[in-house]
């Protein structure tokens, strides 16, 4: 039995694709320390883990919210600065044999390299190719329009060049933290020129369908065997009262039943709801059960939720609110499973349309089947772990043989 640090930030969309690894490395008698906030304990606990809080000087929580790349490269490396030391004692302490770490910690790559340790990074988003991030992102434009945070950036990273050996090469590594083993979750035909990414990316398919929703069962408002439509922002976009009011404008009058999830800012009882429309906020609904009888499901196309609708072979309505999310949507389009929306073009008789579009489309249903037999066949945590193990035992024969 190996000891292993496994380090993560404290997001849903984060966290809930780990549960899945976490659960089968301990399956396979690995000792799993699983860093993250006090909100998440139940979460990791849950699948087996040790739960380990960051320290108090660990500021980032799930309110965190920003469109501004250069003030993600800021605050994941000053984490990582603020939280180095006491995690190198950890290791003194504890002496885990390897490290798995998610794209967005630097700090996991540093501490791996500081202690030389083995480590292992995982990607909850699709894995871009060399440089194409560049491009996606206008990272040039970013860093023009933002120099106080830039010059904050380059400060941290003589810091860390002097006080840990650490060298940041290129801003881009601050946010992929690219290992020898990279774990992405998806499959080779879900991420776009998947060919075209290095030998040390496996896909292992998604994995956030393998949590545990400890969820009652929920009661929705429907009549016969309509279509279901499922309308969720995810956890961090679900506050839009505007958006709720189209939604219920474009479907109240359609034949359809649908269930709309909505952010804890949203006083329900406010809303124009529909007879046809069950209203529920984003914590009480059991995502991955609802999926199982919806026929549509709209969303801001975060990777989880996408990955979890098109492995209960269902259509999905893409309207993306961040660049990340857009880059995923686009593979909807691309694989023929799903349609993406402009969220600024958005008015009731387009998201109409667009639902009238895939009921009347059973191509959006087969390709949505053939995405979930990509995600199956990529071996999921099973195929994960195998890879884990197997590369942390190679690199043990190589320190044994130096």
């Amino acid at each position: 039995m190996s000891k292993v640090f496994f380090f993560n930030i404290p997001f849903h969309g984060h966290v809930n694709p780990s549960l899945g690894l976490v659960q089968e490395l301990v399956k396979n008698g690995e000792e799993v320390i699983y860093y993250n906030n006090e909100s998440f304990r139940d979460k990791i606990e849950s699948v087996g883990a040790t739960f380990r809080r960051y320290s108090e000087k660990f500021y980032l929580d799930e309110n965190y919210v920003t469109y501004d790349l250069t003030d993600l490269f800021k605050v994941h490396l000053e984490l990582s600065v603020l939280i180095l030391d006491e995690l190198i004692e950890d290791v003194k302490r504890d002496k885990p044999d390897y490290i798995v770490h998610d794209s967005l910690c630097p700090w996991g790559k540093y501490l791996a390299k500081v202690m030389n340790l083995p480590a292992i990074n995982t990607f909850t988003t699709l894995a871009d190719e060399p440089n194409s991030f560049l491009m996606a992102t206008g990272l040039t434009l970013a860093i023009l329009s933002n120099i106080p945070n830039m010059l904050k950036v380059q400060k941290i990273k003589k810091e860390l060049r002097k006080k840990y050996s650490i060298k940041v090469s290129r801003y881009v590594d601050i946010m992929s933290n690219n290992e020898d083993l990279n774990l992405v979750y998806t499959s080779k035909e879900f991420q776009p020129k998947s060919e075209k990414l290095l030998k040390d990316y496996k896909f292992v398919g998604p994995t956030s369908m393998y949590r545990i929703e400890n969820m009652p069962k929920l009661n929705l408002n429907r009549k016969g065997d309509r279509p279901l439509l499922f309308i969720s922002m995810g956890t961090i976009f679900n506050n839009n009262r505007d958006f709720f009011n189209i939604c219920a404008e474009a479907f109240g009058n359609m034949e359809i039943d649908v269930l709309m999830s909505v952010g804890k800012s949203i006083d329900i009882p406010t809303l124009t709801i529909p007879n046809n429309f069950t209203v529920k906020y984003y914590f009480e609904v059991p995502q991955l059960e609802i999926l199982k009888e919806c026929n549509i499901f709209m969303t801001h196309g975060g990777m989880n939720s996408t990955h979890e609708g098109l492995y209960h072979g269902v259509p999905l309505i893409a309207i993306p609110q961040q660049q990340e999310q857009t880059h995923v949507a686009m593979q909807l389009v691309r694989t023929g499973s799903g349609i993406c929306l402009n969220k600024s073009k958005i008015t009731s008789d387009l998201l109409k349309e667009s639902v009238q579009k895939i009921m009347s489309d059973y191509s959006y249903r087969e390709n949505a089947l053939r995405m979930r037999d990509s995600f199956i066949n990529a071996g999921g945590p099973g195929q994960a772990v195998k890879d884990i193990l197997l590369y942390v035992g190679k690199k043990r024969i190589v320190q044994l043989i130096k």
